[in-house]
């Protein structure tokens, strides 16, 4: 738990990092994206369907080659919320931070995919007397269509489907199958 307590010092470093890239022509990466879809939330407890969202900024870092760094804020709450019932006054919930490298290939000139894989780190809300932070890992898939058709800005969609796992606390973790859109600047 402390070595995840440590590598939280260092997000706003990385974010940082991110943002102001060493390498001019990488900020021709930058995009800001967000994602909808349903899965699962499971922990110290029966899993349940949910409700997914996550709104996302993502840029290159400098490096070479096909490569963006992701920083995501998610929120992940039981797929009952959408159809309220006056029976149940608390619905769980989880919501987090998680900082991916990500990996993408172009297989012609509108189709690519991508995989991900990360830190996480997520505020338990699964039962109304937790309140705490999990740290763990994320792993992430997606195959979309780039609608920029060679141009630097517009738009990419997708589907795909992300897994976050924790290893402390309450050991919470959560699958989602969504829908992506990312705009480039």
């Amino acid at each position: 738990m402390k070595i995840f307590k440590e590598i939280l010092k260092y997000i706003p470093a990385i974010f940082f990092i991110i943002l102001f890239p060493g390498k001019v022509h990488a900020q021709d990466n930058f995009g800001i994206g967000v994602n909808f879809g349903a899965g699962s939330l499971g922990g110290n407890f029966q899993s349940s369907g949910s409700f997914n969202t996550s709104i996302f900024v993502e840029e290159n870092p400098g490096f070479d080659g096909n490569y963006l760094m992701r920083l995501t804020f998610l929120y992940v709450t039981d797929m009952n919320v959408l159809l309220p019932s006056p029976l149940n006054n608390y619905y769980p919930f989880i919501r987090g931070i998680s900082l991916k490298g990500i990996q993408y290939q172009d297989y012609d000139n509108s189709l690519y995919s991508e995989e991900g894989l990360g830190v996480i780190a997520i505020n338990d809300r699964t039962y109304s007397n937790i309140n705490g932070w999990d740290y763990g890992a994320v792993f992430s898939v997606l195959v979309g269509l780039d609608l920029r058709h060679g141009v630097e800005k517009g738009f990419r969609i997708g589907l795909g489907g992300e897994y976050g796992l924790t290893f402390t606390n309450t050991s919470v973790r959560y699958f989602s199958v969504y829908l992506q859109s990312i705009f480039f600047f």
